[in-house]
């Protein structure tokens, strides 16, 4: 798993593939956006994650988590 965070488009991304192909996205409603690549899950987006979770763990989540392995 890898969670970025990008302050500029305060999105949050949480990837659970190494496949990055997205092959159609999904919205789950509320700003939450689902990738898929066929019928494969490979992440998920929250937009205005500021306004969604504590901004001052935002940076720290990405800052933590983004060396973490993908499974």
């Amino acid at each position: 798993m890898k969670v970025t965070y990008d302050p500029k488009a305060d999105a949050m991304r949480i990837s659970f593939s190494d496949d990055s192909t997205s092959t159609r996205t999904e919205e789950l409603g509320g700003d939450f956006l689902a990738d898929y690549s066929g019928n494969k899950l490979i992440s998920v987006e929250i937009l205005d994650a500021s306004k969604k979770l504590p901004k001052g763990n935002l940076d720290m989540i990405s800052a933590n988590l983004h060396n973490f392995p993908l499974a």
